[in-house]
């Protein structure tokens, strides 16, 4: 098994964060994506897989980097630069996350255009080291409420490029999910919100997650933690962690009615054709 998105980084760990590896390795979790967000996690990230064997890192901007006043297109170029010369580290095996984010927590308040043009640029420079290296993107990938409209941007950007990128945390409905489809190299990752259980009004509908799930190709299959973020039903309302992913793999088994060794299997051999890892 694996875990493709964690922030074992992250000050929720510090106390215990060689047990979180241990119990992690004690499930079988035999790989871990240490995932970066910002430019002093990125080299935290990094720390985490030199000092862990089996993790490797993943390297990025999340696009609420980009919503500060102070970035600008100067500060864009100078922080791709930095990302670049990180990137080249042997154990980075993508750029990520970064991506898209229109959500906002204030109500009333949604984020400017101002701040989505920035976001496309950052992503955009993101886009450009991974095609220079070689390197699959972790893509986040947030709506506002109500709407697949960050989805369908995102698709907008992806349909003229032939990068390898992972939607992490994956929470498309159906109908965004059969336009991602038409781009072979972009690849659904599934995290602890599958377990959930869905509102009965969802049920059966292109808004039910388990309707996604059934629909995303074996071929194109992830699972991850997002920990600390997103821990499984059984554990929800605690800290995440990458020994749960089991728990998600698990209800992916049960939604598409195959075997967890299955689920295992699979997504075993995209980590290796993606990552270069299983």
């Amino acid at each position: 098994m694996l875990d493709i998105h964690t922030h074992l980084y992250f000050p929720d760990f510090d106390l215990d964060r060689d047990e979180t590896v241990k119990r992690a390795k004690e499930a079988g979790v035999g790989f871990m994506i240490s995932v970066g967000t910002d430019p002093e996690d990125n080299a935290k990230a990094i720390g985490i897989a030199e000092a862990y064997d089996g993790v490797s890192a993943s390297v990025g901007l999340h696009p609420h980097f980009f919503n500060r006043p102070e970035i600008d297109e100067t500060r864009i170029a100078e922080e791709a630069g930095r990302l670049e010369t990180l990137a080249g580290h042997p154990k980075v095996v993508a750029i990520g996350e970064c991506g898209l984010d229109y959500f906002s927590r204030e109500p009333g308040r949604p984020i400017t255009d101002e701040q989505k043009s920035r976001q496309k640029e950052g992503l955009l420079a993101q886009m450009g080291i991974a095609t220079k290296l070689g390197l699959p993107l972790i893509l986040h990938t947030r709506p506002s409420q109500g709407s697949m409209d960050a989805y369908e941007d995102m698709f907008d950007i992806l349909k003229s490029e032939s990068l390898t990128a992972v939607l992490h945390c994956y929470q498309g409905d159906t109908g965004i999910t059969r336009e991602f489809l038409g781009l072979p190299n972009v690849h659904f990752s599934f995290a602890g919100n599958v377990t959930y259980p869905v509102k009965k009004a969802l049920e059966g509908t292109k808004d039910d997650i388990r309707e996604t799930v059934k629909l995303v190709p074996s071929d194109r299959l992830f699972v991850e933690t997002d920990c600390p973020f997103l821990a499984p039903q059984d554990k929800r309302g605690g800290r995440n962690e990458p020994a749960f992913v089991r728990m998600t793999a698990g209800a992916v088994a049960a939604i598409r009615a195959v075997s967890e060794e299955e689920i295992d299997r699979q997504v075993g051999q995209n980590a290796l054709r993606v990552f270069g890892r299983k």
